[in-house]
């Protein structure tokens, strides 16, 4: 039977080994651990793909799509764009840029309701953003939604898009078609002023409108 002093001998004897054994089990799992940790923290905290590349790869595809007159491919480019532009919206699912881009495809493409889809995604991410809302206006202007694209239209105008005399001439038109010809020849006045080549064109625009707008006034 052990004394009580050959008993504490022993109890610290024991806990040395376990302490000596436990520190080298470890430093034999950190280097057999190193590798694995290393490829972990790869996966997870560095970029997955080459955002700039892709963007830049997905917009030429876009605009050879935009450039070229035969059908089949225009709609060759537009795909291996769209393929693109979904890659980064994996990578940021909070990238409204490149949601407007696969709305504006989809459109192209003639899948109206994915389109809406990708248009409502795009404004709810970035409610201002003037590229996507202008586009949605687009999309609704093509459909004769007048009042929902003059909606987006004003978005795009007070959030950047102010110098765009492409969406001053959509304000313009759309005021015009609801007899709105106040705020038609504002809108059209300033889209002049934005681009010049468009005065004589605009001009005659307003000589209309003011004709038609006296017409209603015309007692005789």
């Amino acid at each position: 039977m052990l004394t009580k002093f050959k008993f504490v001998i022993a109890f610290m004897f024991l806990a040395i080994n376990l302490t000596v054994c436990q520190e080298n089990v470890c430093a034999v799992d950190n280097e057999t651990n190193m590798p694995e940790m290393a490829a972990y923290e790869d996966k997870y905290t560095k970029p997955v793909i080459d955002k700039e590349t892709i963007e830049r790869e997905a917009d030429e595809f876009f605009y050879q799509g935009m450039e070229n007159e035969d059908r089949t491919t225009k709609e060759a480019y537009l795909m291996k764009a769209l393929e693109k532009y979904m890659l980064l919206l994996e990578y940021n699912m909070f990238d409204a840029v490149s949601a407007t881009q696969v709305a504006i495809i989809h459109d192209m493409l003639g899948n109206n309701d994915t389109a809406l889809e990708y248009f409502k995604r795009a404004v709810y991410l970035e409610n201002l953003n003037p590229f996507a809302n202008f586009y949605f206006g687009e999309y609704y202007f093509y459909r004769k939604n007048y009042r929902n694209a003059l909606k987006y239209y004003l978005v795009a105008y007070e959030n950047g898009l102010g110098d765009s005399y492409q969406t001053s001439l959509k304000i313009a038109t759309i005021y015009e078609k609801f007899g709105d010809f106040e705020k038609a020849k504002k809108y059209y006045r300033i889209a002049q002023k934005q681009n010049p080549e468009l005065r004589e064109g605009i001009s005659e625009k307003l000589k209309s409108i003011r004709n038609i707008y006296y017409s209603k006034f015309d007692y005789r």
